[in-house]
């Protein structure tokens, strides 16, 4: 799932996509919303949907436009949903899995907010 990217990386953020319903729950829908605040892109490099299908978003290879002032370094995972009593346990394991090949690739170097 996850490819280390040659930029220098040393955080990574985690969001929640701010809506829990089930028509906002993928990667394509979250562009829109982006594309039209005027971004190039999807701000986030991986969405994860209440399925726990994990979905790409902007290249890992850009940095993303995720926490204003705070994008450089970084790698930013969206969650679909607003309250944390929303997420899934697919979610869940998604994500686990995807901070595992992170903490791999960067030696447990890397910081999660």
């Amino acid at each position: 799932m996850f490819t280390k990217p040659k930029r220098k990386i040393d955080r990574v953020f985690l969001h929640c996509s701010a809506s829990s319903k089930p028509e906002h729950g993928d990667v394509d829908v979250i562009r829109e919303w982006h594309h039209q605040r005027g971004w190039a892109d999807i701000g986030y490099h991986y969405f994860i949907p209440f399925n726990g299908k994990l979905q790409v978003g902007r290249d890992i290879e850009s940095i993303p436009a995720a926490q204003k002032g705070h994008n450089t370094g970084t790698i930013a995972i969206c969650l679909h949903g607003l309250y944390m009593h929303n997420f899934t346990l697919n979610q869940y394991e998604t994500l686990q899995i995807l901070c595992k090949q992170i903490n791999i690739a960067y030696e447990d170097k890397v910081t999660f907010h």
